[in-house]
């Protein structure tokens, strides 16, 4: 059984205070990698950062205040104390975004599998199927590293949380599911994953008549990279996004049914299965 002294990896992170949350691994020796120690108190939040940037103080989707301290490598949740499945997933890739973009690190609205030795983002909106078919990978016995957001620092991605969570059950997916975020969400419990993996390139999900994938220019690489940044509002590092944008990319668009995602899933395969064929050295 875990406690709250346990350090657990998640996002590129040591995270101190959250070792009750087991969908995150625990941490290995220290590595000098981002610190950040974090908990819940039901407080009103601190006043918004001042002129030095130090404190990055914002109003989540659902009412709860996030602070985080630089100086003091902390992130507070303001209100009530959220359950330990709501802290593993959304509570904590908000937290981890500020603490990773303060680090020079980029971080995207992304999910990411691994093949071949690398790692392939999945980036699409909220409606835009991550999830059901990072699931179907995983179902099918695919490493996934992560399921809402993606942190990378210009060559390796970091592992998120070990779940996906789905709004529906996909039909034929034999895995177990339990109810989590207050009922609304089906997570799926992932296997252990390699903390970082070197990115092989980038998948943009977009809906269609049949799956297919039709590969994305590099002069339109870059913008499509800077719009799908989670919290854009936060500083970027150029070089960390141009080093992101000299990979290899693809829109890959199938149906919105069901019975096509072994199809979408197959093609996935045969596009990342020869690095000579994307452009990845290895």
């Amino acid at each position: 059984m875990s406690d709250d002294s346990t350090d657990r990896y998640v996002y590129g992170l040591r995270v101190r205070g959250l070792g009750h949350v087991t969908q995150l691994p625990p941490a290995g020796p220290a590595d000098g990698r981002p610190t950040v120690a974090i908990w819940c108190v039901d407080t009103q939040p601190p006043p918004p950062t001042g002129p030095d940037g130090s404190r990055s103080v914002r109003l989540l989707p659902d009412g709860q205040w996030l602070s985080v301290d630089r100086i003091r490598a902390t992130a507070i949740f303001h209100g009530p104390a959220p359950s330990p499945d709501l802290i593993a997933h959304p509570y904590l890739a908000a937290a981890a975004t500020v603490v990773n973009r303060w680090a020079g690190r980029e971080t995207f609205h992304s999910g990411a599998f691994v093949r071949h030795g690398r790692a392939w983002a999945v980036l699409g909106s909220r409606t835009a199927g991550k999830s059901s078919l990072l699931a179907a990978l995983a179902a099918e016995g695919v490493p996934v590293m992560a399921d809402d957001v993606l942190v990378t620092d210009g060559r390796y991605g970091f592992a998120g949380p070990r779940c996906v969570d789905l709004r529906e059950m996909i039909p034929g997916l034999t895995t177990d599911a339990i109810r989590v975020r207050r009922r609304s969400r089906l997570r799926v419990a992932l296997p252990p994953v390699a903390d970082r993996v070197q990115l092989g390139g980038w998948f943009f999900l977009r809906w269609g008549t049949e799956p297919s994938v039709v590969p994305v220019a590099p002069g339109d690489l870059l913008a499509r990279l800077a719009a799908l940044r989670s919290w854009p509002e936060l500083p970027s590092d150029p070089s960390t996004l141009l080093a992101l944008a000299a990979l290899p990319a693809w829109e890959l668009n199938r149906p919105r049914d069901w019975s096509a995602l072994d199809a979408t899933r197959r093609l996935l395969e045969a596009t990342v299965a020869t690095p000579a064929r994307v452009g990845v050295s290895t």
